[in-house]
C-alpha cells in the first residue's frame, strides 16, 4: 500500500517524463476519477505509487473502449466507435494517435512489456460487441468472456506485472473475468433489458419456465426468483475461482485485490438478498461501505 501522495509525485515515481506525456496521464486519471470515483480512490490509495499512473492508464482505456462499444448502432455512435478504433489501432504502432488516452496507453504497454496482442483483441472485439444481443448458454458466455471480457481486464491488470503477466497469471485473471462479468450482467440486468440484450444464457429462462417478458416487466414470481438465486448460485461459485488473483498478483496490488473481491463479494450478496429487486435497479455502493471494504483488506 502507499500514502495518498500528490500526482506530481506518482508520475515522477513511474518516471513519466515530458509535459505532454504527463498531460496525458493526467487526463486518464480525470477520465476514470470523473466516470467512477471508486476505482480511482482504490488506485491512488491502495497501489504502489509507480504503479497508479500505469493502472489508471489502463483503466482509462479499458473503459473509454467498453463505452464506446456498449453506446448503440445510431449513426454517431458507430462514427464515434469507428474513429476511435481506427486511432487506436494507429497509435499501437506510431506516435500520430491524437487521444491522450490512448498515448498513455501505449507508452504503459511498452514500459511494463504487457503483450500488445490484448490491446488488439480488445479492439477487435469491441468492433463487434454492438451487435451482442444474448447468450444461448454457458458455453457462449464463455466465448464471450474469451473474446471480450478477459482482453479488457487484462489492458488494465495486466500492467502491474513488469514484463507482462505469466501464463499461470493470466489465465487466473481469467477466472476473475468470469466471475466479474456474471456480476457486471447481474447489476445491470435492467440497463440492458432496457438496451434490448438479455445477459442471462437463454437456457437458463427455459430451465426455470421463465420468459423475458417477465423480466422485462420485473415480475415478482417464484419461478422468476428461482432463476436469479440461480445465476447468484453459478456468480459465488465462479467467486471461489475468481480468489485466485490472490496467489497470482504483484505482491504490491495484493492489498489492492483483496479489497476488489470483498468489496464485489459485498455487491453479490446484496444482489442476493435483493431478490427482484434487481429488476428495477442496480445495487450500489455507499462511500462509507467503499471505504470499509478498503481498511478491512488493509487490516487482513
Amino acid at each position: 500500500m502507499t500514502t495518498l501522495a500528490t500526482w506530481r509525485t506518482a508520475l515522477e515515481a513511474a518516471d513519466i517524463g515530458g509535459e505532454q506525456l504527463r498531460l496525458d496521464y493526467t487526463r486518464c486519471a480525470k477520465f476514470i476519477r470523473d466516470r467512477d470515483t471508486g476505482p480511482y480512490v482504490g488506485v491512488r490509495v491502495l497501489a504502489p505509487l509507480a504503479l497508479q499512473p500505469h493502472l489508471l492508464a489502463g483503466l482509462a482505456f479499458a473503459n473509454r473502449t467498453d463505452d464506446l462499444a456498449d453506446a448503440g448502432n445510431s449513426r454517431l455512435a458507430q462514427a464515434r466507435r469507428a474513429d476511435w478504433l481506427a486511432q487506436a489501432r494507429r497509435g499501437a504502432s506510431d506516435d500520430s494517435c491524437p487521444y491522450p488516452i490512448v498515448q498513455a496507453f501505449v507508452n504503459s504497454i511498452t514500459v511494463r512489456g504487457l503483450c500488445p496482442s490484448w490491446m488488439r483483441r480488445l479492439l477487435d472485439a469491441a468492433e463487434l460487441k454492438p451487435d451482442f444481443a444474448g447468450f444461448a448458454d454457458e458455453a457462449e458466455f464463455g466465448q464471450y468472456v474469451d473474446r471480450y471480457t478477459w482482453p479488457l481486464l487484462m489492458c488494465s491488470a495486466g500492467l502491474q506485472y513488469q514484463g507482462g503477466p505469466s501464463d499461470e497469471a493470466a489465465r487466473t485473471w481469467r477466472a476473475y473475468a468470469d466471475f466479474a462479468q456474471r456480476l457486471d450482467f447481474l447489476n445491470d440486468l435492467r440497463a440492458d433489458l432496457e438496451a434490448g440484450r438479455l445477459c442471462l444464457p437463454a437456457d437458463a429462462l427455459t430451465e426455470h419456465a421463465v420468459a423475458r417478458s417477465d423480466l422485462e416487466q420485473s415480475r415478482d414470481t417464484p419461478d422468476v426468483r428461482a432463476l436469479l438465486q440461480d445465476m447468484c448460485d453459478r456468480t459465488h461459485a465462479a467467486l471461489k475461482e475468481a480468489r485466485g488473483v490472490l496467489e497470482v498478483c504483484d505482491p504490491g496490488q495484493l492489498i489492492a485485490a483483496r479489497s476488489l473481491l470483498a468489496r464485489q463479494e459485498r455487491q453479490l450478496n446484496d444482489i442476493r438478498s435483493s431478490r427482484t429487486r434487481i429488476l428495477h435497479r442496480p445495487v450500489g455502493f455507499h462511500p462509507a461501505t467503499m471505504l470499509r471494504t478498503m481498511l478491512g483488506a488493509l487490516l487482513k
